[in-house]
């Protein structure tokens, strides 16, 4: 279950709001939005906009084609039956509550594109009252309001999380969207004077026309889950703000979105799009694109109110959902700039307990939300403190590992969906495997030992991939190998990291060089964001570095040769990009951790003779880069920094080069 779900309409008495509800149910199923009490139940088809007719919008079920109509099996005299996935009827029969051809009429001027985003409002409607809802609860913790970059961060996050929910309905409403403004761009040409008093026919342009390019209820030309609620980024929003958005979530899916997006059935005969959409990433984005447009200034971040629950008590469900949602936005929009990071990583910590314990008081056990939203505090919890050995790690990572485990439990049950579990997973999983290689070594951290997390981890990974529904001969499809292979990068990143197992140093390696790599530099050719690719570059040297030196001490020293060069190559091409150099001119976290994965390639490769001694040089400048980082992390108490240790290995060796 997606955490905004569009909702199937029970018909209202109002006479003017009958036909958008019996639209609505009619839609719903076509687009993977079940209706349980429906004449079709749980069953759902996930359509193609193009394709589907009015005439299946009307039947509420899928037309069998026309190649196929002859010889193939029908219901009895006066019924309707399912026939391998489509609504077949016999000689008099009709299914339940058909739409006449004389309603749907009514709409236009594309009379497909006015039902389906007629339709799809009503569906919504419930999602956007939520989202109005919740963003007015999110302010500033002195209580004014919060910089716009921020609100538009949350106000994307909503609209991005209900097309997550349901995609292939938002997707259809999009396009209709698009149809409908389009054809209502109406020509407004006066007439000469001396043919002022010409009467103009109804079909004429200037003619008597009741609605103009505005749109009616009959003539709609606004989605409102986006351009009702953009209202609440001010009251003269540029139309650039919803529909770059738009077009955001339309390139989801494709080639040129980092997403994976897959048709799965949830129950017998219950179609539907499952939808792995890493926010962070995607909402960041499109700030940077249209942030400037509503603010033209960037400065710094300011942390949200948390509202106590009394404050959520009176609200719906989805409501609540909704000021969750954009209260993590806001946190994690703050900690994906690596400035405002360091500024906030104190004052963060307890927000985020906050964050937590209110989903706990407002949300039921089971809510979906419940546990994602502890999980996804609990995550950035643990990566905000790890870094320095001093703070007490035990709580944070007991909860994380705890949510995840809830995570899988409820994604098995389907009450989490498939992509929100699988973000999550992954994402936890990277900052239980730092533990594990780091905080967890110190038998005085008060954590689990690291051989207890290794197999915690391997479990988790486990399920993982299980809820991404990836089978064992998967690897043989190189559409869905390069599909899922951008979101393969962490466990890749956690088999690289067991130096004293070769067996999964070598998968790791095969895992980047056959499918994750191949996947990130499509979507960096498509895209120009080399950033993905970059993280998977100077992860991937991880490996290729531990098996240089394991060959290294078994004498095998070609085999050695050929792993660093092979590493060298991947880090050379990190170090090439143009954003790479932007990234080192700071000493912020992400460029620390390129440094510290960089450094041990570069010396590979100048130990085993494969690159020139002048790279140590470039080497020395970048330990340099991490350690201004770690001194502004740690205060100046370099040795109580987690990596510690590999950090005085690293400039022990460089010393010796000379």
């Amino acid at each position: 279950m997606g955490l905004l779900p569009a909702e199937v309409p029970d018909i209202p008495e109002a006479r003017s709001e009958i036909v958008p509800a019996r639209l609505a149910r009619k839609l719903a199923p076509l687009f993977g939005v079940p209706w349980e009490n429906g004449p079709f139940g749980p069953r759902t088809w996930v359509s193609d906009y193009n394709k589907i007719t009015l005439s299946e919008i009307a039947r509420g079920a899928p037309l069998r084609a026309r190649g196929r109509a002859a010889g193939a099996p029908a219901a009895e005299p006066g019924s309707w039956a399912i026939v391998d996935r489509v609504a077949v009827t016999g000689p008099g029969g009709s299914l339940p509550n058909e739409i006449p051809n004389a309603t749907l009429n009514r709409f236009g001027p594309d009379t497909k594109a006015a039902v389906v985003l007629t339709a799809t409002n009503r569906l919504l409607d419930p999602v956007v009252r939520a989202v109005e809802s919740g963003m007015g609860l999110l302010v500033a913790a002195d209580g004014s309001e919060l910089p716009a970059r921020s609100r538009l961060a949350a106000w994307a996050a909503l609209v991005l999380e209900a097309f997550r929910t349901q995609p292939a309905l938002v997707a259809a409403a999009i396009r209709a969207r698009t149809i409908q403004r389009e054809l209502l761009v109406d020509w407004f040409l006066p007439l000469a004077g001396g043919s002022a008093e010409l009467p103009l026919t109804r079909c004429e342009v200037g003619g008597p026309h009741v609605d103009g390019g505005a749109g009616t209820s009959s003539r709609p030309r606004d989605l409102e889950l986006a351009d009702r609620t953009a209202r609440l980024l001010g009251a003269d929003v540029p139309g650039e703000v919803v529909d770059r958005l738009l077009r955001e979530l339309m390139a989801i899916g494709t080639q040129r979105s980092s997403s994976h997006l897959w048709l799965s059935e949830r129950r017998p005969g219950q179609l539907v799009v499952e939808a792995l959409v890493p926010p962070t990433e995607q909402v960041d984005r499109y700030v940077e694109q249209v942030g400037h447009l509503l603010d033209p200034g960037s400065g710094p971040g300011v942390l949200p109110r948390i509202p106590a629950a009394a404050e959520l008590a009176g609200l719906p469900v989805l409501a609540r959902r909704a000021v969750l949602i954009g209260l993590l936005t806001v946190l994690r929009q703050v900690q994906f700039d690596a400035e405002e990071r360091e500024r906030t990583r104190a004052a963060i910590v307890p927000l985020l307990a906050d964050v937590a314990a209110l989903a706990t008081e407002c949300l039921e056990p089971g809510d979906p939300l419940a546990v994602l939203a502890r999980c996804r505090a609990a995550d950035m919890t643990v990566h905000t403190m790890r870094h320095d050995r001093r703070n007490e790690l035990g709580g944070a990572v007991e909860e994380l590992m705890a949510q995840v485990e809830r995570c899988i439990e409820l994604a098995e049950e389907g009450v989490v969906d498939r992509g929100a579990a699988a973000e999550a997973i992954s994402s936890a999983n990277v900052e239980i495997n730092v533990v594990r290689r780091t905080n967890a070594a110190d038998p005085d951290a008060k954590l689990p030992p690291p051989a207890e997390l290794d197999d915690w981890l391997r479990r988790t990974w486990a399920a993982y991939r299980g809820i991404l529904q990836i089978t064992r001969d998967w690897s043989g499809d190189p559409d869905s190998r390069l599909a899922v292979g951008h979101h393969l990068h962490n466990y890749a990143s956690y088999l690289a990291s067991h130096p004293d197992d070769e067996s999964d140093l070598l998968a790791a390696v095969e895992l980047f060089a056959g499918t994750v790599i191949p996947a990130r530099e499509l979507y960096w050719k498509r895209t120009q964001s080399f950033l993905p690719l970059r993280q998977s570059l100077q992860v991937a040297t991880r490996a290729t570095t531990t098996l240089s030196r394991r060959a290294a001490e078994a004498g095998q020293h070609e085999k050695a040769a050929g792993w660093a060069e092979r590493g060298y190559g991947w880090i050379r091409q990190a170090l090439d990009d143009r954003e790479t150099a932007d990234l080192l001119a700071r000493a912020t976290e992400p460029a620390a951790h390129f440094c510290l994965l960089a450094v041990p390639a570069l010396l590979a490769a100048v130990e085993t003779g494969v690159a020139e001694a002048g790279e140590a040089e470039r080497a020395g400048r970048l330990l340099a880069v991490a350690e201004g980082w770690v001194r502004r992390v740690t205060d100046g108490d370099v040795a109580s920094y987690s990596h510690y240790e590999l950090l005085a290995d690293l400039r022990r060796r460089l010393d010796a080069i000379g």
